[in-house]
């Protein structure tokens, strides 16, 4: 036991250099076992039986594919993630979604023409003035006075020349001096032409409908100013007060 205590740091060195020595012995062993595993000639039949079936990467590929090409990230849209939404209560307390507001939120209901038309009504008793009929932007206004080359009251039109007898003509020729035209009227064929449009929009947010709109008049959506700038057949233009920003609203209706 003395021996032990005093020389077991040796005992144990042995031991590892023992252990290490037969690990190398036998590590050589295997080495040479495969190296002539190796070596051995294959033959035609092994090797058709041994040959690895090839592997199904078509998952792989188009997850390469989706890694290498990824969609656009779209910040704008109905999504909620950066695009918060509003929910208002209707009068009959039902929620509504709101996803614009503003002008984009605006949508045209109606377009309806407004017209100029001026009309050849009847002559007067001495035959030397022509009494005729008159409408501006669809707006009837009283019967006027007109006679021949003269300027008349409301400046639309000058009468140029007469077809038939002066106390009862069939026709008048008419100058228009707005549009450079040079027309001619009867009783039953006014001169007729569209000189603006109204338009009925309704706004959802609010659940409000804004009816017979004209060019420059304003309306507010949202504690906000808007003034119509422009109406057309199809497109109403409205512009902010605020910044001057101008919201085109198609209409794909008919006049």
């Amino acid at each position: 036991m003395q021996f032990l205590k005093k020389h077991y740091e040796k005992i144990i060195l042995c031991v590892v250099l023992l252990s290490l020595a037969a690990a190398s012995i036998w590590m050589g062993a295997v080495f040479t076992k495969l190296q002539e595993e190796v070596n051995q000639p294959i033959s035609e039949g092994a090797h058709k039986t041994n040959r690895p079936v090839p592997l199904d990467l078509t998952a792989d590929l188009l997850a390469l594919a989706q890694v290498t090409n990824p969609p656009p990230v779209v910040l704008s849209g109905e999504h909620n993630l950066f695009n918060p939404v509003t929910w208002r209560k209707k009068a009959n307390g039902e929620l509504l979604k709101i996803l614009k507001t503003g002008p984009d939120a605006l949508s045209v209901t109606n377009i309806a023409p407004l017209y100029t038309v001026i009309a050849y009504d009847h002559p007067s008793g001495n035959g030397a003035v022509y009494i005729m009929s008159l409408q501006v932007h669809s707006a009837k206004r009283p019967l006027e006075y007109a006679k021949l080359d003269e300027k008349t009251k409301s400046g639309l039109y000058i009468i140029r020349g007469i077809e038939g007898a002066a106390d009862n003509p069939t026709e008048l020729k008419l100058e228009i001096p707005e549009t450079g035209e040079t027309v001619l009227v009867s009783t039953n064929n006014p001169y007729k032409r569209v000189d603006g449009y109204l338009a009925d929009m309704k706004y959802d947010p609010e659940s409000r409908t804004l009816l017979k709109e004209r060019v420059n008049e304003t309306f507010t959506l949202d504690n906000e100013q808007y003034k119509i700038v422009e109406i057309t057949s199809n497109v109403v233009r409205v512009q902010s007060i605020k910044n001057t920003k101008i919201t085109t609203i198609k209409w794909n209706g008919n006049p």
